[in-house]
């Protein structure tokens, strides 16, 4: 669909990339660095003011790290209907990171310093466009993206807070696990404004999701018998890892990453952010997580170990040996070996060359060949014809010399003439001469044939297929390593996921509170299936009536709101299980392989040896057919004589 700009700029749009409660993201095929949001409701007014005003406001410092509003676009009718603005590439949702299994697909080679150091990139990102007057306002782990590199991008940036002219264009949404105690208390977000200050609470809420590797500072052990939400606990500044709060009610959940095992100066940046009213500011994160950065240390078991160095022992080693947990993921725990044994030496020895064959440039040699005498007969046929035309000629000569009358000698003249053209004898020659010619046209065309069957033996066309099918099936087991590596982490992928859904399944959608979930919603999810965390991946693929694209998206946070607790204890008895399958899989692909390679390499040789077999004997053919069709034209070339 085509869209029009501010200047009249056209923008078509191609494949969607993206969908959420608000809108569709569309990448702009005539602007391959822009994308397109497009909203499902119409704007009204003041949104549309806001959106003007973002674009005014647009600068290089703003968009280094905010996927900012570069252009408002029209439909076809003249309506605002949404914005383009620059394209990310290479970017993930920060809470990727979160989960061990996502970092090892994702950034296979990143460990804890990792996570610190996206933590500084994101306290600098915080304090870049504060710096430029905006406030992000709601802050939550799926609006912020991630490059490789670990560059920080904010995006759904309409909902900033922006200050205009002469008023605010507010933020009134929010996350409520990610909002200060002094916004909850006000129950809503309208006509609220933000501050530096309580955007802090949430960057300081992801500071701490990234060093703790998903879990929230709200979130833990209840001391008293009914547990509180994490919107309760952040109302109360239940700070579940505080060391100075000696009253307090929550308290980590088990094998948590100790808060003391961090810098003095983080800690009481956390204290600050959660426990007082005055947070600090991005820039003395910034100053605090560097420091951090140049005091890890590596572990020597594992590159993905790395930690603080006021730490007697690397944590992460700690943890997989004594509590059976992996927060970071390598191969190291699936004691993965595999039965393929030296794919080179197999192949090596089923190496087949291109087969090239010569065309034929070959003349042979007709030194001292003769063509065999005429028969005699030939000759006397060439005397009588001769004798009898002479004979009329001498008729003719001597009814002249005689006074004959002229018709006589005329008549003595055109017999003559007719004996030598069409007498028996002269007939017979030219009969044979027209055997012997077509004789030798057909000996031609035979060797043409011969000639073009050696050029274009008709085999080597299937011997070219065979090889190209040698070819492929050699690759393929030159890969089956390859294809063991992925197969193995297909199956790691599943038993982690299987250990999260059961994970996940305890905790049913009827008992929970969920935001904007009452009780039709609720009972509309359990009638279609949908009864625990577990079950909320199923409405990728089916609609439930009164579930809209807004509800998934709650039901999905609430959902990595859950998973966040999730640790991961891998299942050895199962994984030795999976890995004797894989292993299994491969080893029959493997013989299927070896088969089908000695089966194709045989084949290759019979053909190549019938090839150059028939060759052979082509050769021998088109030398005594050559010789033969060069005796027969030099026959015709003294026939010709004699029958002249």
């Amino acid at each position: 669909m085509t869209y029009r700009g501010s200047h009249n700029e056209q923008y078509i749009t191609g494949r969607e990339l993206g969908k959420g409660g608000e809108g569709s993201v569309y990448e702009v095929q005539n602007h391959s660095e822009l994308v397109l949001k497009k909203y499902n409701e119409p704007l009204t007014a003041e949104k549309i003011a806001k959106l003007h005003h973002m674009v005014a406001i647009r600068n290089a410092g703003i968009e280094a790290y905010a996927a900012w509003p570069a252009d408002i676009v029209k439909d076809d009718l003249g309506t605002i209907c949404g914005f383009v603005m620059k394209k990310l590439t290479g970017y993930v949702p920060l809470h990727m990171i979160f989960s061990p299994m996502d970092r090892k697909k994702l950034f296979p080679d990143k460990g804890y310093n990792f996570l610190v150091h996206v933590a500084r990139n994101l306290t600098t990102a915080f304090y870049k466009l504060h710096e430029a007057g905006l406030v992000i306002g709601d802050v939550n782990e799926g609006n912020i993206l991630i490059s490789a590199s670990g560059l920080i991008a904010f995006i759904d940036c309409d909902s900033f807070q922006v200050k205009g002219e002469a008023n605010y264009f507010f933020c009134e949404v929010g996350v409520p696990r990610y909002t200060p105690p002094e916004l909850l208390k006000e129950g809503s977000f309208q006509q609220v404004i933000r501050t530096a200050n309580t955007d802090s609470f949430s960057m300081a809420v992801l500071i701490f999701q990234l060093l703790f590797l998903g879990r929230h500072p709200f979130a833990g052990k209840n001391k008293l018998a009914a547990d509180f939400d994490e919107e309760t606990a952040i109302r109360k500044r239940e700070f579940a890892y505080s060391l100075d709060n000696k009253k307090k009610k929550l308290f980590p959940p088990d094998n948590s990453f100790s808060i003391t095992n961090l810098s003095d100066d983080i800690v009481a940046l956390f204290h600050r952010a959660f426990e007082q009213d005055a947070r600090p500011l991005p820039a003395e994160w910034v100053k605090a997580l560097d420091a951090q950065l140049t005091d890890m240390v590596t572990c020597g078991v594992s590159r993905l170990h790395s930690y603080p160095s006021k730490l007697a022992e690397c944590p992460w080693c700690y943890f997989q040996q004594h509590r059976g947990i992996l927060y970071f993921l390598d191969d190291s725990y699936l004691h993965a070996t595999s039965a393929l044994g030296d794919i080179e030496s197999f192949v090596n020895g089923f190496s087949v060359e291109k087969l090239e064959l010569k065309k034929w440039d070959r003349t042979p040699d007709y030194t001292g060949i003769k063509p065999p005498p005429i028969d005699k007969q030939f000759y006397r046929y060439r005397r009588s014809k001769w004798v009898g035309a002479f004979a009329l000629v001498i008729c003719a000569v001597l009814s002249f010399v005689f006074h004959t009358t002229p018709l006589l000698t005329f008549i003595s003249l055109f017999l003559s003439m007719l004996v030598f053209m069409y007498s028996p004898w002269t007939l017979r020659l030219n009969t044979e001469l027209k055997k012997r010619t077509s004789a030798v046209e057909q000996l031609k065309l035979r060797l043409e044939t011969l000639i073009k069957e050696y050029d274009h033996p008709s085999e080597v066309s299937n011997y070219n297929k065979g090889l190209s099918l040698l070819h492929k099936y050699v690759h393929d087991f030159r890969r089956l390593p390859e294809e063991f590596e992925r197969r193995k982490k297909l199956m790691e992928e599943r038993i982690y996921n299987e250990q999260l859904d059961e994970y996940l399944a305890a905790f049913d959608i009827e008992s929970h509170a969920i935001p904007s979930f009452g009780s039709t919603r609720k009972t509309a999810l359990f009638n279609n299936g949908i009864r625990t965390a577990a079950d909320i991946a199923k409405l990728y693929t089916m609609k439930v009536p009164g579930i809209g694209p807004k509800n998934l998206q709650v039901l999905l946070d609430w959902q990595r709101q859950l998973a966040s607790g999730f640790v991961y204890i891998p299942d050895q008895h199962r994984i030795t299980m999976r890995m004797q399958e894989v292993n299994n899989d491969i080893a029959k692909i493997k013989t299927n392989l070896e088969t089908l390679i000695r089966k194709e390499y045989q084949s290759l040789n019979y053909l190549k040896l019938n090839i150059t077999n028939r060759a052979a004997v082509l050769e021998r053919h088109i030398i005594d057919l050559s010789v033969k069709a060069h005796v027969a034209g030099l026959e015709i070339a003294a026939f010709k004589k004699l029958a002249a």
